[in-house]
């Protein structure tokens, strides 16, 4: 529990703000330019957030924020790091991806042209479907889990052979886009493909 405060202590600034910038920003392009309702912003705010970037763009950032850690963590305890390592990441990922939604909702209503933001903001997580934002929290803890344990399997690998920690930070944070890149696209294609019709 220690390990996840710290960990969700570094990262939760910085995902917050991902969530208010892209919430702000999808409304501001969908009900401008596009010329698109409010609600249909807001509702198009919220499947892509579950469904499209919201799980991988928090898992990214997370990683960026927490690979020296990892590789620290995994210094010291060598093979048996994972042990706590990877269920701290999946209780982060989760909550993390909560957090980036809450920040994509806000940023998301405070950017709608409609006056009653309290209205509006109900009337929107009413149309949640928990079942919805669960599926959701799971990829995003799947996914963090995943790159904690490949980051520490490949960094302990690499630092063994002599590399400059700063070049294996470096390589690994390459290394972990492909492979989230790569789940991300077995995950809506195979696991749970693409649902058009509403938030998901």
């Amino acid at each position: 529990m220690h390990l996840c405060e710290r960990q969700g202590q570094r990262c939760g600034g910085p995902i917050l703000l991902a969530g208010l910038v892209i919430g702000a920003g999808v409304v501001e392009l969908s009900s401008g330019p596009l010329g698109q309702t409010s609600r249909f912003s807001l509702e198009l705010l919220m499947l892509l957030v579950l469904q499209l970037v919201g799980p991988m763009l928090m898992s990214l950032l997370a990683m960026a924020l927490l690979l020296p850690r990892w590789l620290q963590h995994s210094e010291r305890l060598g093979g048996r790091a994972w042990r706590q390592a990877v269920p701290a990441a999946l209780l982060v990922g989760a909550l993390l991806l909560l957090l980036f939604l809450a920040g994509a909702l806000v940023g998301g209503v405070m950017a709608s042209p409609r006056a009653d933001l309290i209205g509006e903001l109900q009337e929107l997580l009413g149309g949640v479907l928990l079942f919805d934002l669960l599926r959701s929290s799971l990829r995003a803890a799947a996914f963090l889990a995943i790159l904690c344990a490949f980051s520490q399997w490949r960094g302990r690998i690499k630092l063994a052979q002599g590399l400059d920690p700063a070049l294996v930070s470096s390589n690994l944070l390459m290394e972990g886009l492909m492979l989230l890149m790569g789940l991300k696209l077995v995950w809506i294609t195979l696991l749970d493909p693409l649902q058009i019709g509403g938030p998901a």
